[in-house]
């Protein structure tokens, strides 16, 4: 199951990457074409927001497996290991209970706007919202596969080394 999630995972911040990666390109794009050519072109702002909604959804999804959205953690920290235990899985139930309303609204309003079209790009405006349902539905079993596992959120500097930093390059910036 932990090879599912980890492969999951890597599949989702693959994907927001390249989303990133690919709407930076874009807008690149249109502003070169606007502002050297004098010919802006109709369909990178349509394209942009699309893949930046996806960016958004399936990064917090992604960010939801290591439990490293942003948080106040004071009164956790101030608990005991069965006080955070307790704090944790609350905190997990109502990202769940979100999530799912996220997912129902996310359904209704893809199957609402499937007639309307992207003018320029003449794609449905669904694609929009199904980045809300994707990325709920992921954040939800994300959410609930370290809720089962009871698995403490990661360290800050756990998530920082995964980021490329380590231990190290923070110790020599001081």
């Amino acid at each position: 199951m932990q090879r599912l999630v980890a492969a999951v995972d890597a599949v989702l911040r693959t994907a927001s990457g390249a989303a990133l990666a690919v709407a930076g390109i874009v807008m690149f794009v249109q502003v070169v074409a606007r502002y050297a050519f004098d010919a802006p072109l109709p369909w990178p702002e349509e394209l942009a927001t699309l893949l930046f909604s996806w960016l958004i959804f399936l990064g917090a999804a992604a960010v939801q497996r290591t439990d490293s959205h942003l948080s106040v953690d004071t009164l956790r920290q101030m608990s005991g290991p069965a006080g955070r235990a307790w704090l944790d899985a609350v905190r997990r139930l109502v990202i769940i209970v979100c999530s799912a309303v996220l997912l129902w609204q996310g359904i209704a309003l893809s199957v609402k706007m499937w007639p309307l079209q992207y003018p320029a790009m003449e794609v449905t405006r669904s694609l929009l919202y199904l980045s809300v349902t994707v990325g709920a539905a992921f954040t939800i079993v994300f959410a609930l596969h370290s809720l089962l596992t009871r698995a403490e959120p990661a360290p800050i500097e756990e998530l920082a080394v995964g980021a490329g930093a380590t231990a190290a390059d923070d110790e020599a910036t001081r």
